[in-house]
């Protein structure tokens, strides 16, 4: 016990066995190594864990960062000793919610997933704006559409066959772009003009949305919703790379930022 009301001296033996309880309740069965763990009782009032999880997927092993919080403060007694997955396997929390970064590894290594995000990637045709860079593409997979629940079908008929990651693979990524569950998300970088700097934020806005339909301008992108990541620069120095916008295109146009 210290200053904090905590228990401080857990064993890495026991944070090990609360990780493993919390993949064991989802039925998710690969392995996990712990890397490290952290004491943070302002947020948490626990400890942090840091490791990795791995599976095998269609023959081949995949590996994805992870982490845990674990209470540790006596007077919860609903959170004591428990991490909070496990807390929230007890709340009824899908497993896409408490393991999102699993639910984001079984699209991406799902069979066409790069194939339709490297399509989409060459349909772009880069119109040379002086102050819009275009960098790539990546993708959000989108846990609070309207539409989710067609990705619970798929995910309980992949259960019920045995599929990795307790059903979260294999998925369709064309299937669930058109129910807005994935979203391709397109990287730039921004070179604010200097006469543009001092824009307060609804004006940053109507900059930002003028630029997005003067870049999608006649790209060849089937419609639907797509996410826009914006790293935001000042001369050379980046000064916001967190900067993520929606847009949704028809016929070859933005017609909405969101």
């Amino acid at each position: 016990m210290d200053m904090w009301g905590l228990f401080a001296h857990v064993s890495r033996t026991e944070l090990e066995q609360a990780v493993h309880r919390s993949y064991q309740n989802y039925g998710l069965t690969g392995q996990f190594e712990l890397e490290k763990y952290e004491k943070n009782y302002t947020s948490v009032g626990g400890f942090i864990i840091h490791g990795t999880y791995s599976e095998n997927i269609a023959g081949k092993t995949y590996e994805v960062k992870t982490r845990f919080k674990y209470y540790t403060r006596f007077s919860e007694n609903k959170t004591y000793g428990k991490t909070d997955a496990e807390v929230d396997y007890k709340n009824g929390k899908k497993i896409y919610d408490v393991f999102p970064e699993l639910a984001y590894l079984g699209i991406e290594v799902s069979p066409g997933t790069s194939e339709f995000l490297k399509t989409l990637d060459s349909s772009i045709k880069d119109p040379k704006l002086p102050d819009l860079k275009y960098q790539g593409i990546g993708f959000e997979f989108n846990n609070q559409s309207d539409n989710i629940y067609l990705y619970n079908e798929i995910l309980e008929e992949n259960q019920s066959k045995g599929q990795a990651l307790q059903g979260m693979y294999p998925m369709d990524a064309q299937y669930l772009f058109q129910k807005e569950i994935f979203i391709p998300t397109f990287e730039f970088q921004y070179f604010v003009p200097k006469e543009k700097r001092d824009l307060l934020y609804d004006d940053y806005l109507k900059e930002l949305e003028a630029l997005m339909k003067e870049f999608f301008a006649n790209q060849p992108l089937p419609r639907g919703l797509y996410a826009v990541k914006i790293a935001k620069y000042k001369e050379d120095k980046l000064v916001n790379d967190s900067g993520v916008y929606y847009v949704r295109i028809e016929n070859r146009q933005v017609v909405k930022l969101l």
